[in-house]
């Protein structure tokens, strides 16, 4: 049976986004960004819904955040080469590599 395991960066009220709807508030310091790098490195297939995909399309969208540093691009590495499944009902297509669209109301059967 495969594990999920579920990351997010969140306030200590439980919020993932700031009062204008950004994520710019959760920039993790090197020595975090190289943990979360690291707990995810061995993860088989990122899920997804449309907003967070968006997001984080960008590591493979734009290429300059991979040249700010080592460090950003071993996560841009980590993150492009993943499957990523993006659940949603609005999204029309995707638009990275690895990435498979699901409408939410279909079921997940096995994630390896």
């Amino acid at each position: 049976m495969a594990k999920l395991i579920y990351v997010a960066n969140v306030s200590l009220d439980g919020r993932i986004q700031d009062a204008h709807g950004r994520f710019e508030w959760t920039a993790p310091t090197d020595e975090v960004f190289t943990f979360i790098t690291d707990l995810v490195r061995p993860v088989g297939t990122y899920l997804y819904g449309r907003r967070m995909y968006e997001t984080m399309a960008v590591w493979e969208a734009d290429p300059t955040l991979a040249a700010q540093s080592e460090l950003r691009a071993d996560f841009a590495n980590v993150w492009q080469t993943a499957d990523k499944i993006v659940y949603s009902t609005t999204l029309q297509a995707v638009s990275t590599a690895n990435t498979r669209l699901k409408r939410a109301s279909t079921p997940i059967r096995s994630v390896t």
